[in-house]
C-alpha cells in the first residue's frame, strides 16, 4: 500500500519490492485455486448422475470467492481509515457488499446461467480491483495476483457449459 507523508499533497512513490507479490499470497491463491480447477473437471469426469453435484460445489464455491473479494474491499477500505479520516467511505463500503448480492442471486440460478454471471461477477469484481490499485488503495502487486488466477477461474465456471 502507498503510505502519505505527513504534509505531502500526493501519496509516496512504491518502493521496488513492493511490486513482488508476497509469497504467502501466491501460495494461499493457488490452492484456493484448486476447488474450481478440480470441481470443473469433476463435471466432465464424474459420471451423469453425479455432475450436478460437482455444478452445485462449484457455484458455491465460487459464489463463496466472489464474496470474499468483496469482503477484502471492505478490509482496504477501513484500512485507509488510518491514513485518511474521512474514510471509509459509503460508496466504496456499499461497493463491497454488491459481490455478495451477485454471489446469492447466481445461486438461485440454473447452473449454466449462475455460472456464467458468477465469471461475470468476479471480471467485474477484478476491474474494480484494478481501480483500487490505481487510486493507491490496494497493493501495487495486487493485479499481478489477481488477473491470472481471475482468467482462470472464470475459465473453470464457464468451461461445464460447453459440454
Amino acid at each position: 500500500m502507498i503510505t502519505q507523508s505527513p504534509g505531502a499533497a500526493a501519496p509516496t512513490p512504491p518502493s521496488p519490492a513492493g511490486s513482488k507479490v508476497p509469497a504467502p499470497a501466491v501460495w494461499l491463491t493457488a490452492a484456493g485455486f484448486l476447488p474450481f480447477g478440480a470441481l470443473s473437471l469433476a463435471t466432465f469426469l464424474l459420471p451423469p448422475f453425479d455432475q450436478p453435484r460437482a455444478e452445485v460445489g462449484l457455484m458455491v464455491y465460487g459464489a463463496v470467492i466472489l464474496s470474499f473479494l468483496g469482503g477484502v474491499q471492505w478490509g482496504l477500505e477501513m484500512a485507509r481509515q488510518r491514513i485518511d479520516a474521512g474514510a471509509p467511505a459509503l460508496g466504496k463500503l456499499s461497493i463491497s457488499v454488491v459481490p455478495s448480492l451477485i454471489a446469492w442471486v447466481c445461486v438461485a440460478m440454473p447452473f449454466a446461467v449462475g455460472s456464467v454471471g458468477l465469471a461475470a461477477g468476479l471480471g467485474a469484481m477484478l476491474l474494480y480491483d484494478l481501480y483500487t490499485v490505481r487510486q493507491a488503495h490496494a497493493p501495487e502487486w495486487y493485479p499481478k495476483l489477481r488477473i491470472p488466477v481471475t482468467l482462470a477461474v472464470m475459465i473453470a465456471l464457464i468451461l461445464p457449459n460447453a459440454v
